[in-house]
Parts: structure tokens; C-alpha cells; sequence
């Protein structure tokens, strides 16, 4: 089994609403090549191009585990019409009846009549990928571990919420606080939503996250 970040998400929003550049997870085991989460739609050609440079093409993908129905985890799931799609019915079920504000109903009418398979806590996918249930960012958010690895996307959206246990966009904080401690209690690296992959056992070495904003007209902004 193989593990690569395809699209390495950033923590930061705007005064005009979130941002939404998610992590992107490629896992390669002998015979499948598959997704955890599919990025922004704005992030596409870049999605392309980093699966490119693993030698893969879209239709060369598998199977994409959907951690959560927002809106900057599922937007470049029509690209990969070949694959096989996993989700909690939880998420589903509550993204379709009652969509919260970042739901993307696009992705979900899209996923209607495809391949779409419910998968739930203790799951095994491939290669002893097994399913967790994580709640709080939404209430059917699924993370999977891969060995002392646990891909968690937006139920530990970043160090900062890693570190002090703050979770600070959630449908319920209990959940959320009980999925942090469990993510901390089970893995040894973890791989966030919103930032790169984050050592347990190696906390300082996790430098302040920084990036380029590059505009139309040619002006770069740099924050950190």
C-alpha cells in the first residue's frame, strides 16, 4: 500500500466566505487506485496534473471514498465516472434530506444511479483500508486507516484544531472534541482536510503554514 497527497489542502478563508482548498489522498494498493475525497472543483486541472505525475489518468481511478458531501471535498467527482463510490449512509442520508450550507446537491444527484456503496464503522476496503466513523464536522463524516495512518479530512481540518483540541466549524463539539481525541489515540500521522500531513509522535517539527496567492493581474500575496 501507497500513500500520496494529490492536492495538499490550506487552512484560511476570507471575509467573503471560505476558501475551501481541500486535501486530496491517492492510495495505491496492488491492483486498486483509489481516492479519499476529490478536492474543490476550481482545483481540477491541478487534480489532473498531480495524478499525472503518479502515472494515472482519471478513468485509471477505482474506486473515491466521499468523506463528506461539502462542497470543496466533492467537486471534481464527475471526473471519475469509471469508479466506484463509497459514502456513509448517515452523510447521504442527511445531505439529501436536510442539506447544511456547503452540501453539494450537484455531487448528489450526480451519484444518483452510479456505483454508489454505503460503508460504515469497521468496514474493510482493500488491503485492510478500514472504515471510522468520525462525527462533529458533519454527523456522517468517515476517515479510513491505513495501517499507523489515518485520513481524516475535515474532522481535523488542521494543526492548529490537532493541537488544542479546538474544533472550529462543527454541527456538534462534543462529537467533534471525541473524534479528535480518538484520531490522536489511533494514529501516528494523520491527513487533515485543510493542511499537509501531520506527525503525532513530532509536534514541533510541524512549522506555521504558509502559501502564495497568485491574482489575475499578476500580483502575489505571501501569508503566513
Amino acid at each position: 500500500m501507497k500513500i500520496d497527497v494529490i492536492l495538499k489542502g490550506k487552512p484560511f478563508q476570507t471575509e467573503f466566505g471560505i476558501v475551501g482548498y481541500s486535501t486530496v489522498v491517492l492510495i495505491r494498493t496492488a491492483d486498486r487506485n483509489i481516492l479519499y475525497d476529490t478536492g474543490l472543483k476550481g482545483c481540477a486541472l491541478q487534480l489532473k496534473e498531480g495524478l499525472k505525475e503518479k502515472g494515472l489518468s482519471c478513468e485509471e481511478i477505482t474506486d473515491v471514498v466521499i468523506s463528506h458531501l461539502h462542497f470543496d471535498h466533492v467537486g471534481n467527482i464527475p471526473l471519475f465516472s469509471n469508479a466506484n463510490f463509497y459514502i456513509s449512509m448517515t452523510e447521504w442520508t442527511n445531505a439529501v434530506k436536510q442539506p447544511d450550507e456547503w452540501d453539494c446537491i450537484a455531487t448528489c444527484e450526480f451519484l444518483r444511479g452510479r456505483n454508489l456503496n454505503f460503508v460504515a464503522e469497521g468496514d474493510i476496503l482493500f488491503e485492510k483500508i478500514k472504515v471510522l466513523e468520525l462525527p462533529g464536522h458533519t454527523l456522517g463524516l468517515i476517515g479510513l486507516q491505513c495501517e499507523d495512518a489515518i485520513l481524516c479530512s475535515d474532522a481535523i481540518k488542521n494543526r492548529y484544531e490537532l493541537w488544542q483540541e479546538i474544533p472550529l466549524m462543527t454541527m456538534d463539539e462534543k462529537k467533534s472534541r471525541e473524534t479528535v481525541a480518538r484520531i490522536k489515540e489511533n494514529a501516528n500521522v494523520i491527513y487533515p482536510g485543510h493542511d499537509e500531513p501531520l506527525y503525532l509522535n513530532h509536534p514541533i517539527d510541524q512549522e506555521p503554514i504558509s502559501f502564495e496567492v497568485r491574482f489575475a493581474n499578476g500580483r502575489t500575496l505571501y501569508i503566513e
